[in-house]
């Protein structure tokens, strides 16, 4: 399991709705570009479903993910089929704000294409490390907006 934590002078709240946003991660993160809820979803709830959308350098693909945690100004993680990786988000109050904590971890083994991609170096390699990098990039630029308000 991968995690990376950073405190943010904001409330709870205001965090929440930043991370359980997934048509809007792409302001955050530089391999998303964005979500859309599928289905009959709307908004995060455990069971609903979205599409992501992520690029890294010329090479773009789609994920279907599935909400598996969901508790409203406290965590937020989903589940992604292709890569068998879930991703969170943990929010946990302190004096002067949150500690956000984004993690992520392995479930099961990938589909052949996606292991047949990250063996290629297509998306990058040292893949593991980029995502941890990844990960830091995504905490700064929420916290970034999370303080700005």
């Amino acid at each position: 399991m991968d995690e990376v934590s950073i405190s943010i002078a904001a409330a709870p709240g205001r965090v929440w709705r930043l991370v359980s946003d997934v048509t809007g991660m792409g302001r955050f993160s530089p391999e998303c570009t964005g979500g859309r809820w599928v289905g009959p979803a709307s908004g995060p709830a455990v069971g609903a479903r979205f599409r992501g959308s992520n690029r890294r350098g010329l090479i773009f693909w789609t994920t279907d993910c599935t909400v598996v945690e969901c508790e409203e100004e406290k965590v937020f993680a989903f589940e992604v089929a292709q890569s068998k990786v879930r991703w969170g988000y943990r929010i946990e109050p302190e004096s002067a704000g949150v500690v956000l904590t984004e993690w992520r971890e392995h479930f099961g083994r990938p589909n052949l294409l996606i292991r047949a991609v990250d063996a290629s170096g297509l998306v990058g390699f040292r893949r593991e490390r980029l995502m941890v990098e990844g990960m830091r990039a995504t905490l700064a630029r929420i916290r970034e907006a999370a303080e700005r308000g």
